[in-house]
């Protein structure tokens, strides 16, 4: 992420979210490229801010591989923002849910059991 950003801040550029995704599925960018189809040097491209934009084709193939909404890697645009409907919101969790490991999977079900009223 750029240099002098707080942790807590979600991240402002194009670059950033790449980098971000690329760390949060403990990847490589080459791999992260592979799975795109598209070449490791554009991956690189991105991640440094040398190019800024991408075709909106490209986000939503990072949403079908990776589970991050389109509209977030294209703008930054949180999903859950004021309008979102609950069965939006239902449907981007599963989605993710199905994409998660086994230890991920393991964590939510112990935090949701966590949770009192349920």
């Amino acid at each position: 992420m750029s240099k002098n950003k707080d942790a807590n801040e979600p991240p402002s550029t194009l670059g950033d979210r790449i980098k971000l995704i690329i760390q949060e599925k403990e990847l490589k960018q080459v791999n992260f490229a592979k799975a795109l189809g598209i070449s490791a040097n554009y991956v690189y491209l991105l991640t440094s801010g040398k190019k800024k934009t991408i075709s909106e084709p490209l986000a939503k193939l990072i949403e079908s591989t990776y589970g991050y909404p389109a509209a977030w890697v294209l703008k930054g645009e949180s999903l859950y923002a004021t309008g979102t409907s609950l069965s939006d919101l239902k449907t981007d969790i599963i989605r993710k849910i199905k994409r998660m490991s086994y230890n991920d999977l393991k964590a939510v079900s112990s935090f949701i059991r966590s949770l009192t009223g349920l």
